[in-house]
C-alpha cells in the first residue's frame, strides 16, 4: 500500500480503520502471538505493538502512578515488558502467515531503526511523544505515513507537532483523539474534539479508545472517525497491564461488527420505500370499513363508517370525500369499503 493511497483511504472509506492494540511482551511472546491470532479472528483490520527498549524509554528512578495510588519503577516495567528484536521477526513471520497487517509505536530511533527492517503500512506514535518533537522529524523523514496521538496535550502543542512532521515534506499524516487513563471514562471521551481537530488541521482524524466497551468507538464512527484503535486483550482474568481498557475476543468481534454496521445505519439520507417495508404498507396501514349496515340508497354519515387494518381498500385520506355519498348496494357492518359500494 503506498503512503498516498494509505491517507487517501483514510479519507475516503466510510467505515473507519480498525486496530487492535496488542501492545509489547504482556504475559510472554507465546501469549502475544495467541492474541494475534483471536484478533485476525475478530476481523480487525490489523494489529499494533509497541517496540521500545527500557534503557532508551526510561529512567531508573522514574516511577507510574496508578488509580489506586500504587506504583512501579517505569524502567522495570518496561524491562519487564520489551519486546526483542527476535520477537518482531516470530511476530511478522506469524501476521505474514495469517495475512494480518501489523505495524507499532516505536519510542527512540533505536526502534525505528528496528522497524524500518518491515514494510509497515504506517507508524504510529504515542500521546507521550506528541511534543517530542525531534523524535516525530526522525519518523516523518522515513516518508511512511503517520498516526500521531494527542491525548494529554493542547491543541497547540499539536499544532506544534503537525507542522514539525510537514516541515519534512512528509504529508501523510492523520490524527488520533485520545484520552489517556486506563480505562477512560465515556463522559471524559469528549468527541467533539475528533471535529475540532479535522476543521484545524483538515487531516483524517480517529479515535485511540481507552473506554471499557465499544460504546464511544460506535459514537466516533457516527461522527466520521477514520481510524478505532482498541486496546485487545485474550481475557481479563489475566490482569496484564492495560486490561481493564481492553476488548476480550467477543467483545472486540462485537466492536467491529457493530462499527461497521454504523455507515450501513445510517444510510444515504434519501427518504424512500424500502422493500422491506412494502408488506407491512398495506398490513399495518389503515382503510375505511362500514361502521353499521347501510341500505342501498342511504347518504352516508361519518356514524357509518369507521377506520381500521389493514390497508387495502380504500385509504383515510379519501374519508371525508366519502362522507355525503349514497350507499350504491346494502352494505353490511364490518365489511371493507369498495369505490364501487358509493356513487
Amino acid at each position: 500500500m503506498s503512503e498516498k493511497n494509505f491517507i487517501d483511504k483514510l479519507r475516503q472509506e466510510n467505515v473507519p480503520l480498525i486496530i487492535a492494540e496488542i501492545g509489547a511482551n504482556y504475559g510472554g511472546i507465546e501469549l502475544v502471538k495467541n492474541m494475534v491470532r483471536s484478533a485476525a479472528q475478530t476481523g480487525a483490520d490489523m494489529v499494533k505493538f509497541q517496540t521500545y527498549r527500557a534503557e532508551t524509554i526510561a529512567t531508573p528512578g522514574s516511577f507510574f502512578t496508578f488509580e489506586d495510588g500504587s506504583q512501579v519503577s517505569q524502567f522495570e516495567f518496561f524491562k519487564k515488558y520489551e519486546l526483542s528484536p527476535e520477537h518482531h521477526e516470530e511476530l511478522d513471520a506469524l501476521c505474514k502467515e495469517l495475512g494480518v497487517k501489523w505495524t507499532s509505536t516505536p519510542s527512540h530511533e533505536s526502534d525505528l531503526d528496528l522497524l524500518e527492517r518491515y514494510d509497515l503500512p504506517f507508524y504510529k506514535t504515542g500521546s507521550d511523544d506528541l511534543t517530542n518533537i525531534p523524535f516525530l522529524k526522525t519518523i516523518a523523514r522515513k516518508m511512511r505515513p503517520m498516526l500521531v496521538s494527542t491525548g494529554m496535550c493542547s491543541l497547540e502543542e499539536i499544532k506544534m507537532a503537525v507542522d514539525a512532521i510537514h516541515s519534512t515534506g512528509n504529508t501523510q499524516l492523520a490524527l488520533l483523539h485520545c484520552v489517556v487513563s486506563y480505562p477512560s471514562k465515556p463522559e471524559d471521551a469528549n468527541l467533539r474534539v475528533i471535529d475540532t481537530l479535522r476543521r484545524t488541521f483538515d487531516l483524517p482524524v480517529g479515535l485511540s479508545d481507552h473506554t471499557q466497551d465499544e460504546f464511544t468507538s460506535i459514537l466516533a464512527t457516527q461522527m466520521g472517525a477514520a481510524v478505532i484503535e482498541k486496546h485487545f486483550t485474550l481475557d481479563h482474568a489475566l490482569k496484564l497491564p492495560d486490561h481493564q481498557a481492553s476488548l476480550d475476543p467477543v467483545e472486540f468481534k462485537k466492536l467491529v461488527e457493530r462499527v461497521r454496521l454504523v455507515p450501513k445505519a445510517m444510510g444515504d439520507g434519501i427518504k424512500s420505500i424500502l422493500l422491506t417495508e412494502e408488506k407491512w404498507r398495506a398490513a399495518a396501514r389503515k382503510s375505511i370499513f362500514i361502521a353499521a349496515d347501510i341500505s342501498a340508497g342511504t347518504r352516508i354519515t361519518e356514524a357509518h363508517l369507521a377506520i381500521r387494518r389493514p390497508g387495502s381498500g380504500i385509504a383515510p385520506k379519501y374519508f371525508d370525500e366519502i362522507i355525503g355519498r349514497t350507499a350504491a348496494r346494502d352494505l353490511t357492518r364490518e365489511a371493507m369499503l369498495q369505490w364501487e359500494d358509493v356513487t
